[in-house]
């Protein structure tokens, strides 16, 4: 295809640094593709943010280019001696045994406390680290901080059986200050805008040329520790060019998407090359297949249930288990005091009873297994309900009639046909603060910018652009509560699709 004149542009660019700012579709993965066309004899580093993304880019780029995650970077050098230990995330149990403490408050704050310097590029955990104080209840400022220090030497030492979760090789690794340029000449540093200061310090770092894309109105794991790095400090001088013609969708969708760039505050406009396309209020009939995105977890099982009791072939974008269900189960059977049917020794382990996992749940506020308790209370009787939707469930989305996805883990994916629930926040609420409403805002265009072809949008985003009249029906999210109770469950979706797993080869 004859690039466009924006991309031709980043094709011929010769500077040292240069940041690309492109919206949704815009492109980005093919421009990139052609710019290492144009320059063969380049040694260049791709540096995808998932796995699932390099294994693409793998199939499409030229030879002069490698493809890796940032933990497949550190892995060699870092992960491996790690393997037998791995864990997708800390239990705040796995933290109390350690400690030795039922001082559940802080166990959590340790665990935040280690986790923001694990995200963080500074080479110590310091007092920088810690939570606001109003998210300490009293504690000692000196005892959480020397709780983290006792947990990040336990992980990092090699003859300890502690578990070492992805993102700890991956800091050690930007620790051990590696010089990419003595194996690269250019480094493609693709979705920028969720990059976290610790992967972001180390490629900026670096005296080889670098090329950074992303989209700022993209950013959704700011709750994660990511910064946008297409505004660090250290790009102050660098080039600047923009990629804002979308071939994913058309001029209706489009409409959509510029009407919350606009309400995020953004004066460009996003282009729709794609073809005919249209915003309807419900699905035309005879679609094939769509996909449903939702903002929650509760969401994604809720769509998924509702879509399979009506005998629908149902796929979960990475998988059931992506979703907890297995321990979701597990928990079920605690709370039925059932235990000879849970699967994991660990429950067990950890609590003698459903009130224990409850009353820990409840305080140490961790959102896991809130998200659990909320859960079995939202769906009953779980186990005939996990039958159907085992069931139903498919391995291959070609064999689905749906699929259901989290908003988060929609990114970088696309569907003809998407219909969006109706449990994401309203951006409108009072008790949202401007950097909540901004990440809300930046969910809704994520999941505007995945149709190629239809899109259903749901009641909020039909007030907010003013695409169709208000949808028909109430505006209670699927769990029967109100938009106040969804702004609690913020934290429950982002779980499943953050495990740093995924981005290991």
């Amino acid at each position: 295809m004859k690039p466009t004149q924006e991309q031709a542009q980043i094709i011929a660019w010769k500077g040292t640094k240069l940041v690309v700012m492109a919206f949704a579709g815009t492109g980005k993965t093919s421009t990139l593709e052609a710019y290492a066309l144009a320059n063969p004899t380049e040694r260049m580093l791709y540096l995808a943010y998932n796995r699932a993304i390099r294994e693409e880019s793998e199939r499409r780029f030229p030879f002069n280019v490698e493809c890796r995650t940032f933990h497949q970077l550190a892995w060699p050098a870092f992960g491996r001696h790690f393997q037998a230990r791995l864990t997708t995330s800390l239990r705040v149990t796995d933290i109390a045994r350690l400690l030795n403490t039922r001082h559940w408050l802080l166990a959590r704050t340790a665990l935040n406390t280690l986790n923001t310097f694990l995200y963080s590029a500074d080479e110590k955990i310091s007092f920088l680290h810690l939570p606001n104080e109003s998210d300490r209840g009293g504690l000692d400022a000196g005892k959480i901080l020397g709780a983290a220090q006792v947990i990040w030497h336990e992980m990092t030492r090699m003859d300890s059986h502690f578990p070492v979760t992805h993102d700890t090789y991956l800091k050690l690794y930007q620790l051990s200050v590696p010089e990419l340029n003595k194996k690269w000449d250019v480094i493609l540093f693709d979705e920028a805008q969720d990059a976290n200061p610790v992967t972001s310090q180390f490629v900026l770092s670096q005296p080889c040329r670098i090329i950074l894309v992303g989209d700022r109105y993209q950013q959704i794991y700011r709750f994660r520790g990511a910064e946008n790095a297409l505004v660090s400090p250290q790009l102050e001088t660098a080039d600047r060019l923009w990629l804002t013609n979308s071939f994913r969708f058309g001029p209706a969708v489009a409409d959509v998407a510029n009407t919350l760039l606009a309400e995020a505050g953004e004066t460009r406009r996003i282009c729709g090359l794609g073809g005919e396309d249209q915003v309807v209020p419900e699905l035309p009939a005879g679609t094939a297949h769509c996909c449903v995105i939702s903002r929650t977890v509760a969401g994604v099982i809720g769509s998924a249930l509702i879509e399979s009791l009506t005998g629908k072939k149902v796929y979960w974008v990475g998988g059931m288990e992506g979703y907890r269900i297995g321990e979701l189960e597990d928990l079920y059977w605690l709370s039925v005091d059932m235990p000879d049917r849970i699967q994991s020794p660990q429950l067990t382990r950890d609590f003698s009873d459903f009130e224990a996992y409850r009353s820990t749940a409840k305080a140490t506020k961790d959102p896991e297994m809130g998200q659990g308790v909320r859960l079995l209370d939202m769906f009953f009787p779980l186990p005939m309900l996990l039958a159907v939707l085992k069931k139903q469930a498919v391995t291959r989305e070609s064999d689905a009639d749906v699929t259901v996805v989290t908003a988060h883990r929609s990114k970088g994916l696309e569907w003809n046909a998407v219909k969006m629930n109706d449990d994401f926040v309203d951006i409108n609420d009072p008790l949202l603060n401007p950097r909540e409403k901004e990440d809300e805002l930046n969910l809704l265009y994520v999941s505007v910018t995945r149709a190629r072809k239809i899109l259903v949008p749901n009641e909020l985003v039909c007030i907010v652009t003013g695409c169709l009249d208000a949808l028909s029906g109430d505006s209670e999210t699927p769990d029967g509560k109100d938009s106040e109770s969804a702004k609690a469950a913020l934290n429950i979706s982002n779980e499943a699709e953050l495990s740093g797993s995924q981005n290991v080869q």
